[in-house]
């Protein structure tokens, strides 16, 4: 933990908290521009697809390092990887066989099957529900 020692000489010293840990107004995060309190919202960047393309793409063409594509475009590497992974998910799904497409298909059947018996059910219960109450 960062911090100063304050005090005069020959007498007992006490140690100071770093900026920010004594109540002080915090800084959020290393990029921002001015200091913000507590309860401020943070306003965050949006990224079109094209953009992220873009980013990832730089990366992974290794002329430059995943950290300096990272440093230009003021990205965490976390956030990077994130988006290479989702790429290269897309593109996986996109160059999958006919067979995998067709397993996808009748996932996709089949939980629209299982939606309509749900909603039939619900349909029943709430039949049901005002027959009770009539009974009442």
């Amino acid at each position: 933990m960062t911090g100063s020692w304050v005090g005069a000489p020959g007498k007992a010293r006490r140690r100071v908290a770093p900026e920010g840990l004594s109540g002080g107004r915090l800084r959020m995060g290393r990029l921002t521009d001015k200091e913000m309190g507590l309860s401020e919202q943070r306003k965050y960047r949006s990224w079109t697809a094209k953009q992220k393309l873009a980013i990832v793409l730089a990366g992974l063409r290794g002329d430059r390092s995943v950290k300096e594509v990272c440093r230009e475009h003021q990205i965490s590497d976390t956030l990077f990887y994130a988006w290479r992974d989702k790429l290269l998910e897309g593109g996986l799904e996109a160059l999958a066989g006919k067979e995998e497409r067709q397993g996808e298909r009748e996932l996709r059947r089949r939980v629209a099957e299982l939606e309509r018996a749900l909603g039939r059910k619900t349909y029943e219960l709430e039949i049901a529900g005002k027959a009770l109450a009539g009974w009442e």
